[in-house]
């Protein structure tokens, strides 16, 4: 391979399959909540429980997905990951009460999540060691970029109320996504070091930690953002989201050497505080110019935040477990999503969404004292020359 070239041809198939999976994720952020709220009739704590379900089955399944990439390879994770999402999005075709979409969305969580780890690992695989946080970046545009045109797409094909439509043509781009995948070859490092059990690496767990606090406001941005924008007078929704994963894309492809230039955990010091400053605005600016202004400023955030904790982790752990230690910043992720879904949506059921937003703000600000001992060099070690 050659060192310094990034933009092979396996990369690129990486980054299509994964623009696809997440364009099915960004229908879903805008159709399933105002389906479980509209449809079926629940209020704000439904419409979170909904939300957060698949996260709870992907904290599980995403370090133990990054084991199983560890041992037995990366492809297996593209191909059952996505066949059974397409059969969880044909399941949400069938209309279900509350109960079914909760079922539906604990089991297609974990299948995201394994195709997620997969992907990515894959792509930092096949990147030159140098271009790792760059190959993420630009891996992790193409989720943006789907996040972006994925709510906008399904607010069209829902018009007032086809949430069927949506969902069927969620099942047929995740099929797509797989079949595009399934052409890569295996990317498995051959290491020769044996397996080092099934918990997650332990170098990853702060870089976990740091994406728990970083992304708790983006479960409850994914949650109540629509139905916040829309109490606020904006008719079509999905543009929030087409504006903040716009914001995200831009941010991600223009500053996709910023986790190899300033270092992971400088770039996560920066995104403490966009994420921090947006969601304060979000929440204290009760407006819609205020929500597009902290959309935008909490957007920058958003995309500085898991470039460089995934770079912290796999600086920190060695390639036979790199793959584990994705799926160990992934599961936080996930964490985040879920316990920011469900928790925001109960502060919002007494204070409002604009006082879930500003409890969001603080939590992000704590992320930069829980980063200070990771600069010290106290808790990580630094990778061996």
């Amino acid at each position: 391979m050659n060192d310094a070239r990034l933009l092979t041809p396996a990369f690129a198939r990486i980054w299509l399959a994964t623009f696809g999976a997440f364009l099915t994720f960004g229908m879903l952020v805008l159709a399933l909540p105002l389906y479980v709220k509209d449809q079926l009739g629940y209020g704000s704590v439904g419409v979170g429980v909904a939300a957060g379900a698949g996260s709870l089955t992907a904290i599980v399944f995403s370090p133990l997905s990054g084991r199983i990439a560890d041992r037995r390879g990366r492809r297996p994770l593209f191909i059952w990951g996505g066949l059974v999402m397409v059969l969880c999005y044909l399941g949400l075709a069938l209309l279900p009460a509350l109960g079914g979409v909760v079922a539906i969305r604990l089991l297609a969580g974990g299948a995201e999540a394994a195709f997620c780890i997969g992907a990515y690992t894959a792509a930092m695989d096949i990147a030159p060691e140098k271009r790792r946080g760059e190959a993420v970046s630009l891996v992790t545009l193409a989720s943006y970029l789907g996040l972006t045109i994925g709510p906008v797409a399904g607010d069209l094909v829902r018009g007032d109320a086809r949430y069927r439509a949506v969902w069927v043509l969620a099942a047929a781009v995740a099929l797509c996504s797989t079949a595009v995948v399934a052409t890569i070859r295996e990317t498995k490092p051959e290491t020769g070091e044996a397996a080092q059990g099934w918990l997650p690496p332990r170098p990853a767990l702060r870089p976990g930690l740091l994406v728990l606090l970083g992304l708790l406001g983006f479960g409850g941005f994914v949650a109540f953002a629509g139905i916040y924008a829309r109490d606020l007078g904006i008719d079509r929704p999905g543009l929030v989201f087409g504006l903040f994963g716009a914001t995200v894309a831009a941010v991600r492809f223009f500053g996709r050497r910023l986790p190899d230039a300033l270092g992971p955990r400088r770039t996560l010091e920066l995104s403490f505080v966009f994420l921090a400053i947006g969601l304060a605005v979000i929440g204290g600016w009760r407006s819609v110019t205020g929500l597009l202004v902290g959309t935008v400023v909490f957007g920058v955030g958003q995309a500085m935040t898991y470039p460089s904790a995934v770079l912290l982790a796999v600086e920190a752990t060695s390639a036979s477990e790199r793959s584990a230690a994705v799926g160990s910043v992934g599961a936080a992720v996930d964490i985040a999503l879920g316990v920011g879904a469900v928790t925001l949506g109960g502060v919002a059921h007494f204070w409002g969404y604009d006082g879930a937003f500003l409890v969001a703000a603080a939590v992000a600000l704590s992320g930069l004292a829980v980063l200070r001992p990771v600069r010290t060099g106290a808790t990580i070690p630094e990778p061996a020359p």
